[in-house]
């Protein structure tokens, strides 16, 4: 036998063998496949909605093959139709589960303007909105004390659909900003639930209601970074003490805007 004979038959050969184990795989996948089937569909982390309606939301259903699901594509179907859900994993359990796990977010503020009443997060992502705010509304659906929200004055808004940021009006983008900001840092310090309302109607004077009888001026500029309006509730938290004390059950000014100086109380 000649080389060139050789050479042909051991190239043959080996296409052959490569051939061999692709359809060795394919046929393997197709095996394994047909047993990969969704038999069940589990939620962790709702809260807000019940797991039927988190698993409608994402378009998948048991039966369906585990190879096959898009977790990606589900995962984005929960969030776009279900607000509350601030992040969602969709993730293959095997031999026959999927696992979808969520986290929502949380009702802290709401802004009322041009007519329609919004519910926001800390980012100020409209997790729920009306044109009404009647017993049977949307709203009620999901928040117990629309009221009882903090208050977003002097936010002006466009339209806004669920699930996106509110949407300022033409010049109002720093307004909108130092709200987010502000609510943020509530969050994290444990805060929201003493504050009614932030007042951003005049940027370089921000204030917030807090304990139901003092107003707190942050004052704006440097005091509204994020870093100064966190390093300005630590300054009230530690000045309420004092406060108290030398005035007991007083309304009145509690003013952070010079970082330089003591929180500056006056009564009202």
């Amino acid at each position: 036998m000649s080389g060139k004979v050789k050479r042909q038959f051991g190239t043959r050969s080996i296409a052959s063998v490569a051939l061999g184990i692709v359809l060795i795989s394919v046929m393997t996948v197709i095996g394994m496949s047909s047993f990969l089937r969704a038999a069940n569909i589990k939620v962790e982390g709702a809260v807000t909605y019940s797991p039927e309606t988190v698993i409608n939301a994402s378009g998948l259903s048991t039966g369906d093959n585990l190879m096959f699901v898009n977790i990606q594509t589900a995962s984005q179907n929960i969030r776009a139709n279900l607000p509350f859900i601030d992040e969602a994993k969709v993730s293959r359990v095997l031999p026959n589960t999927i696992l979808i796990e969520v986290s929502e977010s949380v009702a802290i503020a709401r802004v009322s303007s041009a007519g329609w009443y919004y519910v926001v997060d800390s980012k100020c992502r409209v997790l729920a909105r009306s044109y009404s705010l009647s017993d049977d509304d949307v709203i009620s659906d999901y928040v117990k004390d629309f009221e009882s929200l903090i208050d977003l004055r002097g936010l002006e808004v466009e339209e806004t659909a669920l699930g996106t940021v509110l949407k300022p009006v033409f010049g109002a983008e720093t307004k909108l900003q130092y709200a987010q900001d502000i609510l943020t840092a509530l969050e994290r310090h444990g805060m929201a639930d003493d504050v009614s309302y932030i007042d951003v109607s005049n940027i370089v004077n921000v204030s917030f209601g807090y304990q139901g009888i003092y107003r707190v001026i942050l004052g704006g500029s440097t005091s509204l970074r994020p870093s100064g309006i966190r390093h300005n509730l630590d300054r009230l938290v530690e000045s309420m003490p004092q406060i108290k004390e030398r005035y007991p059950n007083s309304p009145g000014n509690i003013d952070l805007s010079d970082e330089g100086a003591a929180p500056r109380f006056t009564l009202t």
